[in-house]
């Protein structure tokens, strides 16, 4: 995963406080990171070191048979004085079992993107 905005979005002037969340189905959602934000100062861009894990989930698939798992993601700036923004949001629909994909999730301006890795694995037990 990497961030990188060229706007500033914080009422002070300072940095941006950025978060990630998935809504699946029902009831199952996430939040990257967990606890705390992502701060980006304009111009910045922010790039993980090591495989980030947005979303998880376990799903049987049938040989021969394929499954569609639809997401929801939403990027948000987090402010203390008003209630989170909500930067750029796509609804994605993962096919079951596909090859690793690239998303690009940005806004209207276009001046704020994440670019996310989708990868869906096969494990046998």
């Amino acid at each position: 995963m990497s961030l990188k905005t060229l706007q500033d979005y914080d009422s002070f002037g300072r940095v941006g406080e950025f978060y990630l969340r998935v809504d699946g189905d029902k009831m199952l959602k996430s939040r990257y990171p967990h606890k705390g934000v992502i701060k980006l100062a304009k111009n910045q861009t922010f790039t993980s070191k090591a495989d980030m894990t947005i979303w998880s989930e376990f799903k049987t698939v049938r040989k021969g048979k394929s499954l569609v798992v639809k997401l929801d993601i939403i990027l948000r700036e987090k402010d203390h004085l008003k209630k989170d923004q909500k930067i750029a949001e796509q609804k994605i629909e993962i096919k079951l079992p596909q090859k690793t994909s690239y998303i690009i999730l940005q806004d209207k301006e276009e001046k704020t993107k994440a670019k996310l890795r989708i990868q869906s694995t096969r494990t046998r037990y």
